[in-house]
């Protein structure tokens, strides 16, 4: 038996009243029915850098999706940043500048940090190896896909600018650049001599919201999610 939505409401409303006086359950199947003003098979709360990639993802699987967010503007602390993207384990950027890396060398050095800094004590030696696990096997196949995504990364070889205990014993961190986004404290593009070079966390974010945008994602911004 297949059960919708509005059928498993009328079950838990049901369930509920058990009990209950008559006159109160009445007044409870009188009710009129709820009201829907959207649905969606995914809802994703908060359109920053976890949340727009999700969404796409949901959507180009086939799924309808709405984003909640909050605030006036896509982006969160993401287009806020500098725009730095520590991503290894043999990204074309990588290749293309003969760093030799691996998921294997990138999930030792975020777990076995005698490797990178022997006195023992990094900051990340409490990360959880499965994450780090999932992060190592996927971290290339995500940089291909934010570049299939529109995000362009600044034309050098790897580095590690820009990162605070990131362990890395290879250059892994990539730079999104401004290009010809608007930068947000100033509400101006960058100027033209840098827009290629300046990194810039809207070009990281903004080539995402176009791609969300154009794969028929819905973002509701100013809106909260209160229950779910």
């Amino acid at each position: 038996m297949s059960v919708n939505r509005r059928d498993l409401l009328g079950i838990t409303v049901a369930a509920v009243t058990v009990g209950v006086a008559p006159n109160k359950v009445l007044a409870q199947a009188e009710a009129p029915p709820p009201k829907w003003d959207r649905e969606a098979d995914v809802i994703v709360i908060g359109a920053g850098a976890t949340g727009l990639p999700a969404a796409i993802v949901a959507r180009e699987a086939g799924s309808s999706v709405i984003i909640v967010e909050a605030e006036k503007d896509i982006g969160g602390h993401a287009i806020l940043s500098a725009g730095n993207v520590p991503l290894g384990g043999g990204t074309s950027a990588q290749k293309k500048h003969g760093v030799e890396d691996s998921p294997d060398l990138l999930f030792r050095d975020l777990t076995d940090w005698s490797v990178v800094e022997p006195n023992g004590f990094p900051d990340y030696r409490y990360n959880d190896r499965e994450i780090i696990r999932a992060f190592a096997d996927n971290s290339a196949t995500t940089f291909e896909w934010l570049v299939a995504h529109g995000v362009i990364f600044i034309d050098k070889a790897p580095d590690d600018f820009g990162g605070y205990s990131v362990g890395n014993s290879v250059p892994r961190e990539m730079h999104s650049a401004a290009m010809d986004w608007p930068i947000v404290l100033t509400g101006k593009p960058a100027d033209p001599g840098v827009r290629t070079t300046l990194s810039s966390g809207v070009g990281l974010m903004r080539p995402l919201e176009v791609a969300a945008k154009k794969a028929g994602v819905q973002i509701l911004l100013e809106h909260k999610m209160n229950a779910i």
